[in-house]
């Protein structure tokens, strides 16, 4: 069945026929992989209208977590029966804060993409625990360098719309600078996740083209292993509150 065909279905058909493939494809089996999350930095270049992760540097005792830190958590996530330590974070603060740049600098470290390269590479060295890098838009070089100390990494496309409003100030939301990272990361046969973000201020059509976008990816490099369809709702504290 097309696309085109399903469109204007019912919900109540939608639900049928999705039930229907995933008992052809899958059956009920339910796959799931329990994990600790480390927030390497809650610092961002981007300022998205909805998010509730990033905070600006004064309201943050330090730009980073420490590696002593980053192995507490992990430590303690594989006590609690984790699998997978998921490494969240914003993307490329360095390029906004001199906070961000200046910790890095002094340590070492020629930006946050490679702060989470070492990070990664301790905890699977120390605990044992499988690093996922959910990092935003990165370059070819840097999920090639996260692909040797991680076992799957992640972005969400969010949406194919140029110009929506939550995204007008943040430069790694273009669609463009997206889709070239879930490329690169086919190209790399990287295990990757991503989706959608439902309800800021984007179309029902364009849900769907965005999610035909992801289907045509996975269809030519096949390496997709989880799509997410995120429903959203304006949060206190956020330009979309």
């Amino acid at each position: 069945m097309q696309i085109k065909e399903i469109e204007n279905l019912p919900t109540e058909s939608l639900f049928e026929l999705a039930n229907s493939i995933r008992e052809e494809n899958y059956r009920n089996i339910v796959t799931y992989s329990p994990k600790v999350f480390i927030p390497l930095t809650k610092l961002c270049l981007d300022r998205c209208g909805y998010c509730t992760f990033a905070e600006p540097p004064a309201r943050l005792e330090f730009p980073y977590m420490d590696p002593e830190e980053v192995l507490k958590v992990a430590r303690a996530g594989k006590q609690a029966g984790c699998h997978e330590a998921l490494f969240t974070l914003g993307e490329r603060p360095e390029l906004r804060y001199p906070t961000a740049e200046e910790w890095l600098t002094s340590r070492g470290y020629s930006s946050t993409v490679d702060y989470l390269v070492a990070m990664s590479k301790l905890v699977l060295e120390e605990t044992g625990l499988l690093p996922h890098a959910n990092a935003g838009a990165l370059y070819y070089e840097e999920l090639l360098a996260l692909k040797d100390v991680s076992a799957s990494q992640g972005m969400m496309l969010e949406s194919i719309v140029p110009d929506l409003d939550c995204h007008r100030n943040s430069p790694d939301k273009t669609p463009e600078r997206r889709i070239s990272t879930l490329k690169n990361a086919g190209e790399l046969k990287i295990p990757f996740t991503t989706g959608i973000l439902v309800g800021i201020g984007e179309s029902r059509s364009s849900r769907i083209e965005s999610l035909k976008v992801i289907a045509e990816i996975q269809r030519t490099y096949g390496h997709i292993q989880e799509v997410i369809v995120q429903n959203f709702l304006p949060k206190t504290g956020t330009a979309m509150h």
